[in-house]
């Protein structure tokens, strides 16, 4: 990434170049957000009594209950289970997401959870340049 580490330096490069690499770049990503969407991820609550499916994006497509469960939990514990199971379901999903990105997204570390909790002042990682947006985004600033 030539043209993008001279801009980020503050020196003159190639914005032809510049377009190029961002445009690589772009590509690259929407592919793959593209392959992560049509994967499908489990996830379970604690007790393993119910057990979600999200796509990669983080949509729900099924919730499997065990018929124990629906006998033996009432319905504060049932609520309480299936959050559980949607949520380690989209937990799995992105953090498949955060490995992906890590392998796009050179000088990021490849767990982004300390950049998501970070004060929002603080300073991005060094050596990317588009590093303020993808952390605003996946923050939903």
């Amino acid at each position: 990434m030539r043209n993008t580490a001279a801009f980020n330096e503050g020196r003159e490069g190639d914005v032809a170049g510049l377009v190029r690499e961002v445009q690589g770049r772009v590509g690259a990503l929407a592919d793959l957000l593209h392959g992560l969407s049509e994967e499908v991820v489990e996830g379970a609550d604690a007790t393993g009594a119910v057990v979600a499916r999200v796509s990669g994006a983080g949509h729900l497509l099924g919730l499997t209950v065990d018929p124990r469960a629906m006998r033996d939990l009432d319905h504060v514990a049932m609520s309480a289970a299936i959050q559980g199971a949607i949520g380690a379901a989209r937990s799995e999903a992105g953090e498949r997401l955060a490995r992906a990105m890590a392998g796009l997204t050179p000088g990021l570390t490849p767990n982004l959870a300390p950049d998501l909790t970070a004060d929002a002042d603080a300073d991005p990682p060094p050596g990317d340049p588009l590093a303020p947006y993808v952390l605003a985004l996946l923050r939903e600033e």
